[in-house]
């Protein structure tokens, strides 16, 4: 038996073609054969059939309807509890021999089989007859066809692209000048037949086809382009050398493909002159090759500061490296130094990142982070290298599971809780290990005097640390001899720091090292002990010590060549914590001290004010943009610089942030947290804002100023509102609203806060009268404050309002060349659009914000973006991708601020739910209705509990739901009521008859 949907439904039986005229059968057997071998529920099939008009004898019509088809269909249709299913064969059905011949031609086209790839993916199109599953009178059924054209049109532009790559151009000009009139605003269609004109030499023809295209996007959808088409247009109007017509060549401007993601390798280079421990190494070494497949080896060494922990552990991974072929790993976990410890889930997160998973696709949850690293190592032989640990508390989670993988650890804790490692502690070199280690870095110098090398030993105290400073300094000065280093060592002034080691100390090591600098050196090393991470670039040294940063460049690679500092990355730099704390001391009584620190914090609040306003869009920033520039501040000229910058120093700023505080530098605690907010609120990074808010209030009130005080009540209150503490928001603006500055932005972002709290009227009040008041002139660029105002106007029935709006925002973004503005208008269309049920409008706006999509717009956009688009793909038939959508946007928002992630589990229940899935969706459902109660989100707990009555097949339980739902949007004066109100009168009326 044949069955053939790409074209009229067709069924053949032995060759002969089987005629089922009647149009509910058709509608039934197409519906079932769009889902082959899955289970067909009977609501769903007799909302195909009927659709609203439903007979009470629609279930009992259906049954009618199987008979009749498995009359004709032996052993092809099968009852199920739920509905019904139908067996096929793949290669029985023309869908299912369509996606796998695709399928083969993507693979061949991967893998560089051009001609194959052409085949497979000509005899897949070569198996339609026509629109898919026309004449089947039923919109459920045609909006599973839309679906199915769709994958058509999208194994039509891989063909093509095969094509051009064989340098079949000439050939396609026809096809493709046909297929853009059929399609005229498909993207892709537009760039293949732009590249196919520009191949045979016809580039003014190819650039009429963009402009034409460009007009019909701005007329229509009130869109541009997107940025490949933009890129490939600038190209040709300034071409580069064409290949020859028949070479092949990859699709001009056509996105590259994704390649395999390299081995990661993060672990250090191994010391050159790594020396003695030869009995300790080789004892690691067999340990670490003992393991089974199924089993981690795990080794621990411990040992004081400075002992060499780090260098063993990576010298031991290096020498067994080979039998970790899938990855070798290393994440410093902070335990020692200034910055905070990191978190176990954080340190899962940067590995997860290392192995190339998407930071979208890391769990937020610490336990589902947990066992994503876990399952990422189940199948992969991976060297882990897990250096500067606090406890095992804090490496535990880390550890993997079933795994045939290796973790080294290195702590100044013995880790005692560690079941079943291989752990070692780690003494200071013995004198024979330590003359052999000083010999190795000075050579013949050291074997010539051995008595002086003996006496350098002991005035180290055998610290490798100490013992690699010293001999470095001999190293390079030719002219002394090691007894000349000893007796420097032992007139050495006692350094400040205490690292005594049997009575030994190796603290004259450091003074010696810091002494044989220059003055503009020691200078320079002393002032970057202020920093309060040690890890800086050289723009912060440069503030710091009030120098152009060519001279401070030129004194930092000084200080690297004397092993007083580390550069890991070009340009950054990093103390050991040693010699940080060392450092510090030098400055506790430097004259320079304060002036130094003034100039850091000025520095880093200048930059990130010059960083973020970009962002902001002239948002009031208050003081922060005031006061002469540092030269060494950065100049941003583009936003993924900008963003790179910021992700970058986010753990400075908070750090600096946290010194202002505890230095009682009250103005720079304040600037500096206001200067971080739109970075903080983009990432929600709700708790550190919080926390610095909160800080930066008490500074404020310290010093007494009233408009900081205000300006900080109010971002304290958009912290808040982002955590979900609607209640804390409220307060803290409530104390502001009558404040000449503060006052009216204060109840605009009351107005976001009612919104949430379902209290419509007072916030669509609160946000007119405040954005007559302060937005009058600069309405255009408060992107926030007019996506709160369409949304409000549509969910109180003003639709036209709403759209108005929506479109005014957009409109302005694009003027003003805000992509952000232009951005948040589009989503909020594209929302409205959704909820109105004009998907396929939905679907274009909302696929122009992520072909648009840039480092200024905040993840949260991003999510909610694909999470709408998925719940329009699936109402369209599109099931697969909607669903994929859906279920990543959830995930994603799961790290991100509440509202978020209530919205998302709702869509993806409303989703799960139109694909039949009812179970799946009650439980989605219910966790949105837990988390928006929790937050006071009534919009959401309104749609939660519709969703659950809906999904629920008890008319009771149902009916309460839907009627809680109904109380809810009642309350809030929300027109959704209307719906839900119609779906109680239909089971009054059920239960009635």
């Amino acid at each position: 038996m044949r069955y053939r949907l790409l074209g009229p439904l067709e069924v053949d039986v032995a060759g002969r073609r089987l005629e089922i005229s009647a149009a509910r059968d058709r509608i039934l057997l197409a519906m079932l054969l769009l889902q082959p071998n899955r289970v067909v529920t009977l609501p769903r099939l007799v909302d195909a059939v009927w659709g609203d008009a439903a007979p009470v004898t629609a279930r009992a019509q259906l049954h009618t309807c199987v008979s009749r088809l498995r009359r004709q269909l032996p052993g092809t249709i099968h009852t199920d509890t739920a509905g019904y299913r139908a067996v096929v064969a793949d290669d029985d059905l023309d869908t299912l021999v369509f996606a796998q011949l695709v399928a083969d031609g993507r693979a061949a086209l991967t893998a560089g089989e051009l001609g194959t790839a052409r085949k497979h993916l000509r005899d897949a199109l070569e198996l339609w007859r026509g629109p898919a599953l026309a004449g089947v009178d039923s919109p459920s059924v045609q909006a599973a066809a839309v679906a199915l054209e769709e994958r058509h049109n999208a194994a039509v532009e891989d063909c093509i692209d095969v094509e051009l790559q064989l340098g079949l151009q000439a050939e396609l000009i026809s096809q493709l000048t046909g297929l853009t009139e059929q399609h005229p605003l498909r993207e892709r269609l537009h760039g293949q037949l732009m590249t196919a004109l520009a191949r045979v030499g016809r580039t003014a023809d190819a650039i009429t086809v963009y402009l034409r295209l460009a007009e019909s996007l701005d007329e229509q959808l009130g869109l541009a382009p997107g940025p490949a088409l933009q890129e490939l247009y600038r190209g040709l109007l300034q071409p580069q050398p064409v290949a020859s017509p028949t070479s092949p060549a990859a699709p001009l401007g056509h996105p590259a493909r994704i390649v395999p993601v390299p081995t990661p390798w993060t672990l250090p280079r191994d010391i050159a002159d790594f020396s003695g421990r030869d009995a300790l190494v080789a004892r690691l070494v067999t340990a670490a090759r003992a393991g089974r497949d199924d089993l981690p080896v795990v080794l621990t060494v411990d040992g004081m500061a400075g002992v060499g922990k780090t260098s063993l552990a990576v010298h031991v991974a290096h020498l067994v490296a080979d039998g970790y072929p899938d990855g070798r790993l290393f994440v410093d976990l902070h335990a020692h130094s200034e910055r905070p410890p990191h978190a176990p889930h954080d340190a899962i997160g940067l590995l997860l990142r290392h192995l190339g998973i998407d930071p979208e696709r890391i769990p937020a949850d610490p336990d589902e982070r947990v066992a994503r690293w876990r399952s990422e190592l189940a199948h992969r032989r991976m060297l882990v290298v897990l250096d500067n640990a606090a406890d095992p508390a804090q490496v535990t989670p880390l550890l993997p599971g079933a795994s045939a993988s290796l973790v080294i650890i290195t702590s100044r804790r013995r880790l005692g809780g560690l079941d079943g490692a291989h752990s070692v502690s780690l003494d200071v070199l013995d004198d024979t290990d330590a003359a052999r280690f000083v010999a190795t870095v000075v050579g013949a110098r050291a074997a010539a005097d051995p008595h002086a090398t003996a006496e350098v030993v002991r005035l180290c105290g055998g610290l490798p640390l100490a013992l690699r400073l010293a001999a470095a300094r001999l190293a390079h000065r030719p002219s002394w001899s090691v007894a000349d280093l000893a007796e420097r060592l032992r007139r050495a002034n006692p350094a400040p720091i205490d690292l005594t080691v049997d009575g030994r100390s190796p603290h004259a090591a450091f003074d010696l090292s810091y002494r044989q600098l220059d003055e503009p050196a020691r200078r320079m090393f002393r002032l970057t002990g202020l920093h309060p991470s040690g890890e800086f670039a050289v723009r912060v040294a440069a503030a710091l010590a009030d120098l152009p940063i060519r001279d401070t460049d030129e004194l930092l690679g000084r200080l690297v060549d004397a092993h007083l500092l580390i550069e890991p990355v070009a340009g950054r730099f990093r103390l050991h914590d040693l010699l940080r704390e060392y450092a510090a001391e030098l400055t506790a009584d430097d004259p320079e001290r304060d002036a130094a620190t003034e100039r850091m914090l000025d520095f880093y609040l200048q930059s990130t004010a010059a960083a973020t306003r970009r962002w902001e869009q002239n948002r009031h920033r208050g003081a922060i943009d005031t006061g002469e520039v540092l030269p060494s501040v950065p100049r941003f000229t583009d936003m993924a610089g900008t963003r790179r910058w910021l992700d970058l120093e986010t753990g400075n700023l908070i750090g600096v942030t946290l010194l202002a505080d505890r230095l009682g530098r009250h103005r720079h605690t304040c600037l500096l947290t206001r200067a971080l907010w739109s970075y903080l609120f983009r990432n929600s990074m709700n708790d550190v804002s919080i926390d610095l808010h909160r800080r930066a209030l008490a500074a404020a009130e310290a010093i007494g100023d009233a408009d900081l005080v205000a300006m900080t009540h109010n971002y304290l209150a958009s912290a808040y509102a982002r955590a979900g503490h609607q209640d804390e928001a409220a307060r803290h603006l409530n104390s502001i609203v009558e404040h000449p500055v503060w006052g009216p932005r204060a109840q605009s972002n009351l107005a976001a806060v009612y919104q949430f709290s379902g209290r419509l009227t007072e916030a669509l009040e609160l946000l007119e009268r405040s954005m007559s008041a302060i937005y009058a002139n600069e309405a255009a660029l408060f992107g926030v404050q007019w996506t709160c105002l369409s949304t409000i106007l549509w969910q109180l029935g003003r639709t036209e309002e709403a759209l108005a709006t929506a479109r005014r925002t957009h409109a302005a973004g694009r003027a003003s060349g805000s992509a952000q503005l232009a951005i948040t208008g589009a989503l909020e269309l594209g929302i409205i659009r959704q909820r109105l049920g004009q998907h396929r409008h939905a679907v274009l706006l909302l696929r122009w914000i992520l072909g648009h999509y840039g480092p200024e717009v905040g993840p949260a956009v991003e999510c909610e973006t694909r999470s709408v688009l998925g719940l329009s793909l699936t109402a369209l038939g599109c099931t697969a991708e909607g669903l994929e959508l859906l279920h990543a946007a959830q995930r994603n928002a799961e790290h991100l601020d509440p509202h978020t992630a209530c919205m998302t589990a709702n869509n993806l229940g409303a989703g799960l739910l139109a694909a039949g899935r009812a179970e799946e969706a009650k439980t989605v459902h219910a966790r949105a209705l837990e988390r928006a109660m929790r937050i006071g989100y009534r919009y959401e707990q309104a749609r939660a509990y519709y969703g659950l009555g809906v999904c629920s097949t008890d008319p009771r339980l149902s009916r309460q739901r839907l009627q809680a739902a109904l109380d809810l949007y009642d309350a809030m004066g929300i027109t959704e009521r209307d719906l839900v109100a119609a779906r109680l009168r239909a089971i009054d009326e059920t239960a009635g008859k």
